[in-house]
This record gives structure tokens, C-alpha cells and sequence, in this order.
């Protein structure tokens, strides 16, 4: 007995000193000589041999097979397929909010929201055979949404491009057109202008993506696209999307006679709501203080990396994050992390709408994940994590960049040596990663979250050759991808949710080691800029000089951020002097810039002169209103019906920029909405010229004074801005 009673004691022993090693694991540490992490390398591997790819790829395949576009019946399906896996890995606080036109959201209007449900949607050619074209039960995305019903039979009739001269000699009322481009863009003119009753598109590639594919480039895809919804009941139509193929057997039969069409649509418009699924790891010391997570799940079916990737992804990180807690080979996070599946764009503005009433709640950061699982090889894609923009500078950004280091370290060979830092899945591939850092790009979430002046980072593999098309589909996704961005997602999350104050000087050193990096690039820029300029030197000289003051400003404003985590004295002491060495550091290098052109004055930048206009604009400081940080340039034209020519005007001057820009291959999402990238720098600090200053420093084009000065006009005629005085 006394031997037994030995044995249990030390087995007792033994576990208690097992659990104790394991819970007093520091998450993280200083840099990592392995993988230059500030997580410690146990972290590291736990994060990498719990999650998986495989997982978070089952759950791709489960909701690409729900028709998830929003304001449709089958999204608040996927909502509630959402709802049960995160109720099953243990999301804490778990629900489905629901949003409608209920006073909360002035994004909205008093606009009801409607919902959009299909019973029957199918395209037949009758004559000269009879076979089916399409249906929206075996591909729903082929019926456009908001489609109306429509039981008959018409003749077809190409439109091509719909240009004027498409229409010519041609009987078009009473009939179905069939076009290469977007539905929208033929319904002014084909359906309500000219009769016809619906359209047939082969349209597949939105303008965006155009430097990458070409209408044609893959002859079975279908585009995906929408139609308004119009009260008018002699105005609403209906449209089907076909492939490239399929378009091309109706012009041949078309060229022999006619051809003519049976459609069966049958559909209705009902006032509905959306939910948002909203759930927490929380935080055990600073609850308050949230990580934002955000996966927009609508989409059509299958629309499989775009975003059913980004919906798994946020899963496999909750089931790996509380397995982990759970085992208790890591602790509970001391920040609250927050996750939110939602409609793209609108969905985030209206949980924006609703939940920043609450004054308790400090939202750190926002990490969107959209479009993330496709084989990079099988889409021509590549793998990148985007910049917080300049205006909206963060440590997030260094963290970031340290992580996909480390990934690029050990994840570009199929068969590197260190075994435990390879992440690959059971089912996927071994491709190279070769993942990237890039200057902020819009086009998701992430720019709401930078709008309203939260850092939002944005993941995505991009470009992708399936991209908006019926061949985004399962098998274009790797779960080795998947994985690794579940790994990187983690790794973010981990190093902002676990700091405290005793990691506050390995987090001010890394963010100034990567600050330090990015300052080189932009050191270059200045001077390529310069000496490839033909302008007046003193001007180029300016501009230039704008590239490294701007670039400095944001890596001091960076530095900053860090005292999130620590604000004693000794910590404010070190980023003070590592701002004093930061502005030692520009003189130098401005300096250094004025010795490439040949100025005599030493105040370089006071040999260019601000013009009459110009000083005026440098007094002016334009500041949102709180409460109309949400309103975009666009739906606030539209609000007030300022006059056409005004709007002519800034639309004219805009597009010569955009044309230089897309003239240097500048990416469309960079430029997406440029006058809301514009609106974002309105914090009340700058002057309109400090705008022109920074928006050069980002683009590498000036932005004409009188421009700027239009656009904040209307902004300020709207109410959504005000001006301050210098």
C-alpha cells in the first residue's frame, strides 16, 4: 500500500510539474534566433502541428455548396451553417445578430432590406432545337440576381457590346438581347430604352481584372453579376449569364436564322434581414480591448476561394485556437479576439452602425480574410498581406511582415530540412508560398476598418484566373494554402492578443527593424523619382522630399502605436529616442537627396513656392464628422444632387490620374474609389496640401490643388466634413 500511495504521489508530482511547464510557457519572448518571431518557437510549432489545412478545406467544400449570394434565401443558410461549426469548436458569446432597416443603420436609408427568392429560374432555346441553355437550380449564379419573373417565349437578338451602333437595323422590343458585357450596363438602353424584355450575357471579367484574364481567355467559364431592383413593373427584366461558348453556338445559329427562346423565372422580392455571426475568445485582462477577425461569407455557389476560404480559414483558427487553451499548452488570450462572418462591404458598415454606440470597447485592429485557399499554381495567384494605409500607420504591419518572413523561410522548397517549421497539409500541396507585402490595396473590409480610422490589414491570393466566374470552385483550392494562412492568421493574432508590458521593447524593436526596411525602399523611390523627372527641379525636388517626409511621419506615428502595450516610463523614453534618431535620420537623407540636383540654398524645400491657391488650401484642415464616417464620396453625391458639371468635373480630372496610373500598371484595387482614399486623410490634422503631399507620397502623382479643394466641397456642402482653420 505505502509503495502504491509513493507511486500515485510522484505520478501526481509529475503531472503537476507537466501542466506547470506547460501554462508557465511564455507565449512570446525577444526575436527568435530560428524564426526571427517574437512568439516562442514552441508557440510557434504547437500553432503549426494543431491547425490544419485538411480541416479548414472540408469546411470550404461544405459551404461551397450553399448558395450564399446576399439578399438571397440561401444566404442566412450559410449564416446558420456558420453559426453550428462555431458553436462546435466553442466560440464564447456566440450569436447571430440581424440587421434590417431599423433606424440603427443611417447606412441603409429607410430603404427595407429585401430579400430576393428564387422558386424557378430556367433559359431553354426552343427553336431551331430545343435544348437547355442553362438553370439557376443546377447553377444558380447564372440567374442574375434580382431577376424578375418572366413565363414566355422571344427571339433572340445580338447587341454584341451594346454600342449605338450594335442596335442598329436591329428589332430589339419584345425580344432577348445577347451581349458580351455586364447586364447593368445594356439595361439603361436595351430594356428601358429600347423594349427588349431581358438579356443573355457572356460577360465573365469585372475592370478590375482585366490585366490579368480577358473576356474569351476561358471559353466554359459563366461571369457572375447583378441587376437593380426597380419598382417600375415595365422596367423590370430578367438576365441569364452564359459562357464564352455557349454564346458563341447562338451567334453561329443566329448567322443561319433566327433563333428563339423559352424562359421560365419565377421569383419575389420580400422585406427580410441579414444576420452577422458574432462570437469572442475572451480576453482575461483586457476584455475590452478586441481583435477584429472579419470573413465576409456571401457569395454565389460555389464561389469557393472567394470567400467560402476566408469563412473555413477563421474556423480552423477558433478550433486550433481553443484546443490549444483548452490542453492548456497556452494560456486564454489577454485580449479579447472577435470574429465576424458577414455581407461584404454592407454587412461591415452595419455592424459598424450598431456596435461603435458602445464606448467601452477599443477596437485594436482588423484582420480580413478574403480569398485565401486557392493553389497558387493552378490560378496564377500569389499570396500577399497589405499595408495599413500610411495615414493609418501600425504595428500590425511589422508583425506581419516578420511572420511571412518566416513563412517565406521554410516554406520555399518541397523538401526543406527543418521539418517542424514546414507547414503542409495531409491533402494539399507542396508549392512554393513566395507570399508578399504590399502597399494598401482596397476592395474588401479591411478599408471600412481603415475609413473609420481602425488599422485594417487585408489577406488574399490574388490575382486568381477563377476569380467571379462558375470555376471558383473546391478543386482550385489547396489545403497546404489554407493551412499556412491559418498559421500566419494565428501568428498575427497571437503576438497582439498575448502582449503585455514585459514584451513592449522586443515589439518597439521589431516594429522599428521592419520601419527601418520600408524607410529604405521609400529613400529609393524619392530618388528614382528625382533623377527620372523632366520638371523643374525645385518642383521635383519638393515632391520628392514629400516621399521621405511622409514616409518618416509614418514610421514615427508607427513607433507610437507600441505604447499600447506599456506607456511607463521607461518605454516612452525609448521611442522618444528612437523618434529623435528617426528625424536625425531624414535631414540625413534629405541631405542626401539635395546632393543629386544642384540647388544652392540649403532649405531645399523653401526654393519651391507655394502658389496664391496653394497657400490658401495649406490653411484649410478638413475634419469628419463622428457620425458620418461611414458616408462614402459616391452615396454622398448622391444625397445632396449637387450640380452636374461639378460632378463632371471631378470625375474628368480624377480619370486623367487613374489613366497615368493604370498607364504604370498600378494594380486597380490600389486606386479602387480613389476619392474615398482621399476622403480618408480628412482627420483633422492635414491641410489640403499635406493631403497633396501624402497622396504623392502613396501614388507618385500630384493631385491638382483645385481637385482636392472640389471634392472636400462637396463633402462639406454634404455635412460630411467641416473645415478648421490653421
Amino acid at each position: 500500500m505505502k509503495k502504491e500511495k509513493k507511486i500515485s504521489l510522484v505520478f501526481l508530482f509529475l503531472c503537476l510539474s507537466l501542466a506547470f511547464s506547460q501554462e508557465s510557457t511564455p507565449v512570446l519572448k525577444n526575436l527568435s534566433s530560428d524564426t526571427g518571431l517574437i512568439i516562442s518557437d514552441s508557440i510557434t510549432k504547437l500553432i503549426i502541428h494543431n491547425s490544419s489545412g485538411d480541416i479548414a478545406n472540408d469546411l470550404v467544400q461544405e459551404i461551397s455548396l450553399i448558395d450564399r449570394q446576399q439578399n438571397t434565401e440561401g444566404y442566412n443558410k450559410s449564416i446558420n451553417l456558420i453559426e453550428k461549426k462555431a458553436k462546435e469548436f466553442g466560440l464564447d458569446e456566440l450569436k447571430v445578430e440581424y440587421y434590417k432597416s431599423d433606424g440603427e443603420t443611417s447606412y441603409f436609408g429607410d430603404a427595407p432590406q429585401m430579400t430576393w427568392k428564387v422558386k424557378k429560374g430556367e433559359l431553354f432555346v426552343n427553336t431551331p432545337y430545343y435544348y437547355k441553355l442553362t438553370s439557376y437550380k443546377e447553377l444558380p449564379m447564372s440567374l442574375v440576381v434580382n431577376s424578375y419573373s418572366k413565363d414566355t417565349i422571344a427571339d433572340l437578338v445580338d447587341i454584341g457590346q451594346g454600342k449605338d451602333s450594335d442596335y442598329i437595323n436591329k428589332d430589339i422590343k419584345g425580344n432577348i438581347v445577347l451581349t458580351s458585357k455586364s447586364p447593368y450596363t445594356v439595361l439603361n438602353k436595351a430594356v428601358w430604352e429600347k423594349g427588349a424584355i431581358g438579356i443573355i450575357s457572356s460577360y465573365t471579367t469585372p475592370y478590375w481584372d482585366k490585366s490579368n484574364r480577358q473576356e474569351g481567355d476561358y471559353q466554359d467559364q459563366v461571369g457572375w453579376t447583378y441587376m437593380p431592383t426597380v419598382e417600375n413593373k415595365e422596367k423590370q427584366s430578367f438576365a441569364f449569364m452564359i459562357s464564352n461558348r455557349r454564346a458563341n453556338e447562338l451567334k453561329s445559329q443566329l448567322s443561319r436564322g433566327k433563333v428563339s427562346l423559352q424562359v421560365n423565372v419565377d421569383t419575389t422580392l420580400e422585406p427580410d434581414e441579414f444576420g452577422i455571426v458574432s462570437g469572442i475568445i475572451k480576453g482575461s485582462k483586457f476584455p475590452d480591448e478586441e481583435i477584429i477577425i472579419t470573413s465576409h461569407i456571401d457569395h454565389y455557389k460555389p464561389g469557393a476561394n472567394d470567400n467560402a476560404s476566408g469563412s473555413a480559414v477563421s474556423l480552423e483558427i477558433i478550433r486550433t485556437f481553443k484546443k490549444l487553451i483548452d490542453e492548456n499548452k497556452i494560456q486564454q488570450p489577454l485580449r479579447t479576439i472577435r470574429f465576424l462572418w458577414l455581407p461584404e462591404f454592407t454587412g461591415t458598415k452595419a455592424w459598424f452602425s450598431r456596435h461603435l454606440k458602445d464606448k467601452n470597447k477599443k477596437l485594436l485592429f482588423n484582420i480580413n480574410l478574403d480569398m485565401l485557399g486557392a493553389n497558387l499554381k493552378k490560378s496564377n495567384s500569389f499570396f500577399n498581406i497589405t499595408y495599413t494605409p500610411d495615414w493609418n500607420p501600425s504595428y500590425i504591419n511589422a508583425f506581419s511582415a516578420s511572420i511571412l518572413d518566416f513563412v517565406n523561410t521554410f516554406n520555399n522548397s518541397k523538401y526543406p530540412k527543418r521539418k517542424d517549421y514546414h507547414i503542409i497539409s495531409l491533402t494539399g500541396s507542396r508549392n512554393h508560398i513566395n507570399a508578399g507585402i504590399e502597399r494598401y490595396t482596397r476592395g474588401s473590409d479591411h478599408q471600412i476598418f481603415n475609413d473609420f480610422g481602425i488599422p485594417g490589414i487585408a489577406y488574399s491570393t490574388w490575382p486568381d484566373n477563377f476569380y467571379h466566374s462558375s470555376e471558383d470552385t473546391p478543386d482550385k483550392v489547396d489545403a497546404t494554402q489554407l493551412h499556412r494562412v491559418v498559421f500566419i492568421g494565428m501568428a498575427n493574432i497571437i503576438m497582439a492578443a498575448y502582449a503585455d508590458e514585459d514584451n513592449s521593447v522586443d515589439i518597439i524593436n521589431l516594429v522599428e527593424m521592419y520601419g527601418k526596411k520600408r524607410l529604405e525602399e521609400d529613400k529609393f523611390e524619392s530618388r528614382k523619382y528625382l533623377l527620372s523627372s523632366n520638371e523643374n527641379k525645385k518642383k521635383t525636388f519638393y515632391f520628392a522630399s514629400q516621399i521621405i517626409n511622409c514616409a518618416y511621419k509614418r514610421e514615427i506615428e508607427t513607433l507610437k502605436t507600441c505604447l499600447q502595450f506599456s506607456n511607463n516610463r521607461k518605454v516612452n523614453k525609448i521611442i522618444s529616442h528612437k523618434i529623435e534618431q528617426y528625424n536625425l535620420e531624414k535631414s540625413s537623407a534629405l541631405k542626401d537627396l539635395a546632393s543629386l540636383v544642384t540647388i544652392n540654398n540649403d532649405d531645399v524645400n523653401k526654393n519651391y513656392n507655394l502658389s496664391e491657391k496653394e497657400l490658401k488650401a495649406n490653411k484649410i484642415i478638413p475634419n469628419k464628422f463622428s457620425d458620418k464616417r461611414l458616408n462614402s464620396f459616391y452615396s454622398t453625391y448622391g444625397q445632396i444632387k449637387e450640380d452636374e458639371d461639378k460632378y463632371v468635373k471631378i470625375q474628368s480630372e480624377i480619370e486623367k490620374l487613374l489613366s497615368v496610373l493604370r498607364e504604370r500598371e498600378v494594380g486597380e484595387l490600389r486606386i479602387y474609389e480613389f476619392e474615398d482614399i482621399i476622403l480618408s486623410y480628412a482627420n483633422g490634422k492635414n491641410t489640403i496640401i499635406d493631403i497633396q503631399n501624402a497622396l504623392f507620397a502613396a501614388y507618385k502623382i500630384i493631385v491638382p490643388t483645385q481637385t482636392l479643394l472640389d471634392i472636400f466641397d462637396v463633402l462639406k456642402h454634404a455635412e460630411v466634413i467641416f473645415y478648421n482653420n490653421k
